[in-house]
């Protein structure tokens, strides 16, 4: 289902004016009477009078596709411009759960992508994958994990003086530890083992959403640490660059090359 929030916002009541017209024509409910449609409702505030709230539910996207080619879209867009209107639309796409696979295909499937589009990561998918970090083992359960979510162009142009493998990625989680609080003994700590797991959840969790990644540590973590001002007891691990494969990014020859069993399993 797809979720459409479109506020109308006027002066001197003309978006109520609007959407009184909407209805009063029959538009409203010839919408409402489209194929996918599952409901379509003007909402009205009081700390902002001037402005009316459409609250406008689709089946899927093929659904909200046909309804723009609909002769209502020009009926909508002269009264739009007849009231003097302002729009500002927010599109929601909830988490489809039958895209979440089973642990065996996910971890089959799951590979190393280079070269990736442009195409956005929901912010919704991204705290899944945040989540999945959350839950993670950590040495006696100190979470020394510190994840730092890279997005905004100033954030990646630091990134890239530091790596040159982002590979194109819209979003970067990059995986840090504080040493500080990281599980230790005399034989050393337990930060980047924690930072790993963390890392390793996050993108099991991400193929699990069918968004593409790949884990990188070819980056120069005192530049990291210079661009990003991170104090002396936060540490970088490792990259994850997160987003959607290229058309024409080649497939890892190297995917399915694995080691049988008895070369790495001892049993005493």
């Amino acid at each position: 289902m797809l979720v459409i929030n479109i506020y109308y916002t006027g002066k001197n009541g003309s978006a109520k004016l609007f959407a009184k017209e909407m209805v009063n024509s029959g538009t409203v409910d010839n919408i409402r009477n489209e194929n996918g449609n599952l409901g379509y409702n003007y909402f009205f505030s009081k700390d902002d009078p001037e402005t009316v709230l459409l609250i406008d539910k689709w089946q899927d996207q093929t659904a909200l596709d046909n309804h723009h080619k609909s002769p209502y879209m020009e009926v909508i867009a002269n009264l739009r411009q007849k009231y003097g209107l302002h729009m500002r639309v927010e599109k929601f796409s909830p988490i489809d759960d039958n895209v979440i696979g089973d642990f065996d295909k996910v971890i089959t499937e799951r590979t190393a992508v280079r070269k990736f589009s442009d195409k956005k990561v929901d912010n919704k998918i991204i705290t899944k994958i945040l989540e999945a970090g959350q839950k993670a083992p950590t040495a006696k359960n100190l979470q020394p994990q510190k994840i730092y979510v890279l997005k905004s162009k100033e954030a990646l142009e630091k990134i890239d003086k530091t790596t040159p493998c982002r590979y194109g990625a819209p979003v970067c989680l990059l995986v840090c530890a504080d040493k500080n609080i990281a599980w230790k003994n005399a034989e050393g700590s337990t930060y980047e083992i924690d930072a790993s797991i963390v890392a390793t959840h996050m993108m099991l969790q991400a193929t699990n959403l069918k968004v593409d990644n790949i884990w990188i540590r070819n980056f120069d973590s005192e530049k990291i640490k210079s661009e990003f001002g991170l104090s002396e007891n936060i540490e970088p691990v490792c990259l994850l660059p997160i987003g959607y494969r290229d058309l024409d990014c080649p497939q890892n020859p190297f995917h399915t090359v694995r080691k049988p069993l008895k070369d790495f399993v001892i049993c005493i």
